[in-house]
């Protein structure tokens, strides 16, 4: 130990003392209202496999056959939890410290490589980017595989760039091992870093040291090796993700700079500032094939992931970047020339301050992580509970029920959709036989949300936040008459028409019972139709449209389609549709269809409303008799933040 900190010394005041407020800040801003971080579904759902009386069980049901990652994570927990029960405060600290030491890691390897300034100016990134804070905060394999990976590699870069000792190489190997039980792509990397360390031999004893080490790193790995390879033949470790878009790494750069317009000129401003300012460049040995190292080991992960989600299982998240954006960083500023101690730690200070400023206020992190769903769902519906009698309607693993009742010291009663492959059909029935006053929902369809509502028509509340929607509603007007009641764009029951609707007039039929509709027959395929400017409609591109329309079908076997359409220029960019069929429509039966069109979704991330319109039509593609007695569009606002965490804020 005292040789390993007697080659790290801290040459100057100014670097000890910039160090440690760098570290201190990075702590705060992770440890900042600990004791209300709640947990993620991810988290949650790492919680609801450890559910076994011994490790062999979790191994098996928890990981092999219930998980795509590696089991290393979920033997730590399953002991952990032993230790101090399952408490947001005590699971989350291990990652929450390993983020806070991987700042002083980053540190050390800039400096091994570069120089203290390199080391201080990318720890300075890892300190206070959305990235890395938000991920020390998560108790899942990112952070604990940024603080493996980093240490591997500063003590593979000790063996080839210090001293070709064992000191250094007996660490090295069984981080990479750590590293390959972690997650696949702290494996991937570790790999990586492997093979890099070849163009580093120089002799036959380098090769046979370098070379055996590698053959323990895999022995060492074995006896996971049955676990990945079923868990690769079960279609592979993704596939719940969509394909990434050809611009995923446009997309990461610019979350890592918080999506701020200020973000990027500051830190472009303190690079071009470090680069160009006078004095003499570090002459640094090996510097040029340093940094093509550094671009490989962050170019080959983003290359692999992207590939292997286009071609087989789409897997790649920012997450699975975190173990080798570091290298980014330390490439970014090994430009960087001899610098005086007092503009580094001007220049650094404004960075950080930067960074948390836009943190806080633009990215809005303390809004929006400390808010998920479950906790949110739970402590509403416990606490509504209390003086109104409520039911809860959600998606969510029945662990995730038993967890927050006993946090909470209560319970509600419930129905989750999850592992219940419910029919809309089946949905709406159970929907019926509620007997509480009150619904509170979450994660249900646009077309359930619009049946729970059509029971329950009394909207008393709406809480948004990241990847969730809790919905209060009531059978019984409250007695403060406090609602929400969505705005009207266009209606229609064929006597009175409220927006440009387009249907034959001769279609219109009339009798005692139904009133006005509009008959479709074998000879007619596209019904009643309204089309829009968005920019007239909208209030956000978040905002969301529920269209209601009540058929009644004299034939049993109509599959008539509500249609809502996006486009410009006549090229569709959205298309959604609801099939009559779904909703159960007997015979002589009137039933309500829904369709919601969730315009985010639709949009993606266009800005700009200018030409494009929205249609909604009524398709009656098995040419069938149907009647259509009214039609209804409406708009709610949107959620803002259901994907803020990874996304820019509107």
């Amino acid at each position: 130990m005292k040789e390993f900190i007697r080659k790290f010394p801290l040459s100057n005041k100014y670097e000890y003392y910039l160090l440690s407020i760098i570290i201190l800040v990075g702590g705060f801003i992770r440890f900042w209202n600990y004791g209300d971080m709640p947990f993620m579904h991810d988290e949650l759902s790492a919680l609801s496999r450890l559910q076994f009386d011994n490790i062999f069980d979790v191994i098996k049901y928890g990981v092999m056959l219930g998980d795509t990652h590696p089991a290393g994570v979920q033997i730590f927990l399953y002991y952990w939890i032993k230790l101090g029960g399952t408490s947001e405060i005590w699971v989350k600290l291990p990652f929450i410290l390993s983020g806070i030491l991987s700042i002083w890691l980053v540190y050390k390897i800039g400096k091994l490589w570069f120089s203290s300034a390199v080391g201080l100016f990318a720890s300075a990134m890892i300190s206070t980017t959305q990235f890395f804070v938000m991920y020390s905060q998560i108790a899942r394999p990112y952070s604990s595989g940024l603080l493996i990976t980093l240490i591997m590699v500063l003590f593979w870069s000790l063996y080839f760039f210090e001293k070709r000792s064992y000191r250094y190489l007996i660490p090295y190997v069984l981080f990479s091992a750590l590293a390959a039980y972690n997650h696949h792509f702290s494996l991937l990397f570790a790999a990586i870093v492997g093979f890099s360390g070849v163009i580093f031999i120089k002799s036959k004893k380098d090769l046979l040291q370098y070379g055996l080490a590698g053959v323990i790193i895999f022995i060492l790995y074995l006896p996971h090796l049955k676990i990945f390879l079923h868990q690769l033949s079960e279609g592979g470790i993704g596939g719940w993700l969509s394909k990434p878009e050809w611009s995923f790494v446009f997309d990461y750069f610019n979350y890592m700079v918080h999506f701020s317009i200020l973000n990027w000129i500051v830190l472009i401003i303190i690079i071009i500032v470090v680069v160009s300012m006078r004095g003499n460049s570090f002459l640094i040995k090996d510097s040029i094939l340093k940094r093509a190292l550094l671009i490989i080991w962050f170019i080959l992960p983003v290359t692999i992931g992207y590939l292997y989600s286009v071609l087989r299982n789409p897997i790649i998240q920012y997450s699975m970047l975190i173990f080798s954006t570091p290298y980014i960083y330390i490439y970014i500023f090994s430009f960087q020339k001899r610098i005086k101690p007092i503009i580094i730690s001007i220049l650094i200070i404004v960075l950080m301050s930067v960074n948390i400023y836009v943190l806080v206020n633009e990215r809005k992190h303390y809004m929006v992580f400390y808010k998920q769903p479950y906790q949110e769902l739970f402590n509403t519906s416990i606490v509504t509970n209390s003086d109104k009698d409520v039911h809860i309607i959600d998606d969510c693993i029945p662990y995730f029920h038993d967890y927050y009742f006993d946090k909470y010291n209560g319970t509600v009663d419930y129905f989750t959709k999850r592992n219940n492959n419910i029919s809309l059909l089946e949905f709406s029935s159970y929907v019926d036989s509620i007997k509480n006053d009150v619904v509170i929902t979450h994660a249900l369809t646009g077309s359930e949300l619009q049946i729970v509502q059509n029971k329950f028509p009394y909207h008393l509340g709406v809480q948004n936040g990241f990847t969730y929607d809790i919905n209060i509603f009531s059978r019984k007007m409250p007695m403060d008459s406090n609602v929400i009641v969505k705005d009207t764009i266009a209606s229609t029951n064929f006597e009175n028409n409220y927006g440009n609707w387009q249907y034959k007039s001769s279609a219109v039929k009339h009798d005692t019972v139904y009133g006005y509709y509009v008959e479709l027959d074998s000879t007619t395929v596209w019904g009643p139709s309204i089309t829009f400017d968005l920019e007239e409609i909208l209030r956000n591109n978040y905002d969301v449209l529920d269209i209601a329309a009540e058929f009644r079908v004299p034939e049993f076997d109509s599959k008539t389609l509500l249609v809502g359409s996006v486009y410009r220029d006549n090229k569709a960019m959205f298309w959604n549709a609801s099939n009559s069929a779904e909703f159960n429509l007997k015979n002589d039966s009137v039933k309500n269809v829904f369709l919601t069109i969730d315009m985010r979704l639709a949009l993606k991330n266009i800005k700009s409303l200018e030409g494009i319109k929205l249609k909604i039509f009524v398709w009656n593609k098995s040419k069938s008799l149907v009647d259509i007695n009214n039609i209804t569009i409406t708009s709610r606002p949107g959620n803002m933040f259901k994907y803020g965490l990874y996304n820019r804020l509107q």
